[in-house]
């Protein structure tokens, strides 16, 4: 919930004219998403020209790609002031990347699941004491609701160690729309609204319903209602970036919600990931299954490699050579949901980009 907290924060105060600069990760199509300024991507000539600036400092020392993204942000938000800057940091929290600055504003922690365990440790209580790093004595910390008691509890008492100021959380109604779909937005919108509250304490109640209502962000439940993939539907298209179990548990909870009983399945995914666990979820709205390898994509699993993954799951299967190859096979009359990863949703929207701009060129 990360990405969509940061981009209902960052609606609310653009909603109040706030002048707002965002560092996230990871981009769905290109680098320029990480670097929000001004209201928009930061151009490639000035990014080429920060990224060249670290790769002179650092002097061919040891750096990975997110310390690269995160010091390129630091030097952007020094060449671009505004008056807030909203930092994601990267999959942890004590020893991210982005905590290395001190003079915070505010904190925010939002729903803690079983991710990067490799990194952050086994347990429950490890990933969230890992996220509690970014903590400080006497800054004020927002602690959206936790699915697992034993987190939130994690959290809490690492706060109340250091001193840190713990807000309450205001809640919104289900009656206000939200520019997300899911009713787990409305956790991340009652985070968002209650940081949007607790830095600007006179916010209009009217800006925070605009700003909620104006969220949006590509591969959250997103509906794909024109574009090159409409010309093999009837029947709705939905993409979404999830490819733990947390993010299987809310596709499922969307599906039983909105009625949608069956629909065939376009899944692509990293082989870090555990494909049965994550289809099972939410397997008894699957009709079909069709597999497909994320091109670009190294540590994507190929499409044989995931259908042989998922072989046990008690549906029917097919390896596909390519998204357009699943798309013309699966039923264009069913709803058909994309997911798996963040990098397929990324090479959809480009498939659906990029054929339509072709076409347009070519007419």
């Amino acid at each position: 919930g990360k990405q969509s907290t940061i981009n209902a924060i960052y609606s609310i105060l653009k909603e109040a004219n706030i002048k707002c600069n965002v560092y996230s990760s990871p981009h769905v199509q290109r680098i320029n998403e990480r670097f929000i300024f001004n209201n928009k991507e930061l151009e490639n000539e000035e990014l080429a020209n920060i990224f060249e600036k670290v790769e002179n400092i650092n002097n061919g020392k040891p750096i990975t790609f997110f310390e690269i993204t995160t010091a390129a942000a630091l030097i952007a938000f020094h060449r671009n002031p505004s008056d807030i800057n909203i930092i994601e940091t990267g999959l942890g929290g004590r020893l991210d990347a982005t905590n290395i600055i001190d003079k915070k504003k505010l904190c925010i922690i939002t729903k803690i699941g079983f991710d990067h365990t490799e990194y952050l440790g086994k347990t429950i209580e490890s990933i969230a004491k890992e996220k509690a790093g970014i903590l400080r004595e006497s800054l004020p910390v927002i602690i959206a609701k936790q699915n697992n008691q034993k987190a939130y509890n994690m959290l809490v008492a690492c706060a109340k160690d250091i001193k840190a100021n713990l807000i309450k959380l205001k809640s919104i109604p289900s009656s206000i729309p939200l520019g997300l779909r899911g009713k787990h937005q409305y956790e991340n919108a009652s985070t968002a609204f209650t940081a949007a509250k607790t830095i600007i304490p006179n916010i209009s109640k009217s800006n925070v319903i605009k700003g909620l209502q104006r969220t949006q962000w590509h591969g959250r439940i997103e509906y794909l209602e024109k574009g090159q993939i409409t010309k093999f539907r009837n029947n709705i298209t939905i993409l979404d970036g999830s490819h733990n179990e947390d993010g299987a548990v809310v596709l499922e909870n969307f599906l039983n919600n909105n009625s949608i009983s069956k629909c065939d399945l376009i899944i692509g995914m990293l082989n870090n990931r555990n494909p049965i666990e994550f289809v099972n979820t939410f397997k008894e709205h699957i009709n079909r299954v069709f597999v497909i390898s994320i091109p670009g994509a190294e540590s994507a699993y190929s499409s044989e490699e995931l259908t042989q993954e998922l072989k046990n799951i008690q549906l029917t299967i097919f390896g596909c050579e390519s998204l357009e190859n699943a798309l013309q096979r699966a039923d264009k009359n069913l709803p058909l949901l994309i997911t798996g990863s963040l990098y397929l949703t990324g090479h959809v929207l480009k498939y659906n980009e990029t054929v339509i701009n072709l076409s347009l060129i070519h007419i």
